[in-house]
């Protein structure tokens, strides 16, 4: 085969999604989507060590067999093809690959998915790059103006928003999550913190706590905040692709996502939203790009990327949607009530968020009440019943991510590993 035939082949064959056919071959035959024995079959797409349970899918999910596949064809064909494929080819072989192309293919999904432009989305590395890029960027505040966040973000944010003071010369303030969370008091607490401090133009809020899973209702406190002159950044770390909601409609304006952990592609990705009417307040990367200009692309600057994990998203993207999110919002709530249904009325366990729908998906951190030491109880929980999980020390807390490997015999193996834990206290 010359080189324009072999060139034209594989531009074919990377049309075929490896991920839709396998799943659609072994699974799309039972009607019943959230029945265990579909669930099985989705279980059997993973390749999962058998000396130990794995709860610790929020650090970084793990790729289904079929897109782990094309994750590796992919890899090889990069690899190959080298700089070819970045574009210099096209210009003597207009049916050979092209990244941009594929590029742009792939915004476009992410993009019909999120309900918003292709110009309103770029790609980054993972979500703390994306949330660094807009706070650090965030170019809206002046010296003596506020910001808040609370306990409940991500420990790399709240030192991202600690470094405004630096930066911008901000007064930042940390606000105190309520506990038990409720629909209400999650708003509220923004609220009072706002008119506590009046001079507050900018909050972030974390949509899925990654130390207790609670949801908030982001929607609501997008709209209040707005009401009162004041910009919401929003981390989207866990919430996309554990659970469903409409994003268009939160109305929201500076988001940060995760694709590596609940979408399921390759580790080393993430997004970064901005509508398209507020990309001008998010500060370009220095020299790049126009002075004056509105694209996404020019504020975020990560030099030459795996190439091969940004296309695994498509495999990814194929993968979940052949499921449908709607199935997987319902599965990840019955892998955590599988467990957290044996502790409701045990006052020796405490379940560290609610059981309100609209505040839960699967990521849920507990604790013993007699334990003050997380860690010393995480590794418990790994030497004597082989199960990984993550500690959340300040909160003297142990944190269960179940990923959609997971099954709920395993989480009722979880829950008499609890109990038989608690009992010993």
């Amino acid at each position: 085969m010359d080189r324009r035939k072999f060139l034209t082949s594989t531009a074919a064959l990377a049309s075929v999604s490896l991920a839709g056919q396998t799943i659609s071959a072994k699974a799309q035959r039972i009607l019943d989507h959230d029945s265990e024995e579909y669930w099985q079959t989705i279980i059997d797409q993973y390749e999962v060590p058998d000396h130990f349970i794995n709860l610790n899918a929020g650090h970084w999910g793990m790729m289904s067999k079929p897109v782990l596949d094309a994750f590796i064809e992919h890899t090889k064909f990069v690899n190959s093809h080298n700089s070819q494929y970045i574009g210099h080819g096209v210009v003597t072989d207009p049916d050979a690959r092209n990244y941009g192309k594929e590029y742009g293919e792939i915004l476009a999904m992410l993009a019909k998915r999120l309900g918003v432009g292709t110009d309103e989305i770029v790609i980054t590395r993972n979500a703390t790059e994306s949330m660094q890029l807009l706070i650090s960027g965030y170019n809206k505040l002046k010296a003596g103006d506020t910001v808040l966040y609370t306990d409940k973000a991500y420990g790399t944010m709240m030192v991202e928003m600690r470094n405004l003071k630096a930066l911008r010369g901000t007064n930042v303030v940390q606000l105190k999550v309520p506990h038990p969370a409720t629909y209400e008091n999650q708003i509220a607490v923004f609220e009072q913190g706002i008119k506590e401090n009046p001079k507050t133009k900018l909050i972030l809020v974390t949509h899925m706590s990654n130390q207790t899973g609670v949801i908030v209702p982001i929607k609501e406190i997008q709209r209040m905040a707005r009401g009162c002159g004041v910009d919401v950044i929003v981390d989207m770390a866990h919430s996309f692709g554990q659970y469903d909601y409409d994003f268009a409609d939160m109305d929201l304006d500076f988001v940060g996502f995760n694709l590596h952990k609940w979408i399921g592609a390759a580790l080393g990705v993430g997004l970064m939203y901005i509508k398209k009417d507020r990309i001008k307040d998010i500060d370009k990367k220095l020299s790049f790009g126009p002075d004056d200009n509105e694209e996404i692309r020019f504020r975020a600057l990560t030099g030459t990327m795996n190439m091969a994990i940004v296309l695994s998203i498509k495999d990814a993207l194929y993968f979940l949607d052949d499921i449908g999110i709607k199935h997987i919002d319902r599965r990840f709530k019955a892998l955590r009530d599988q467990w957290v249904k044996e502790f409701l009325d045990d006052d020796r366990v405490d379940i560290l968020n609610p059981e309100d729908d609209r505040m839960h998906a699967g990521l849920t951190t507990f604790r013993i009440n007699a334990i003050e030491n997380a860690r010393e109880l995480g590794k418990t929980l790994y030497r004597d019943y082989r199960i990984n999980t993550t500690t959340i020390g300040n909160l003297s807390g142990v944190r269960i991510a179940p990923g959609l490997h997971n099954s709920l015999d395993e989480m009722d193996k979880l829950a008499a590993a609890i109990k038989e834990i608690a009992s010993k206290q």
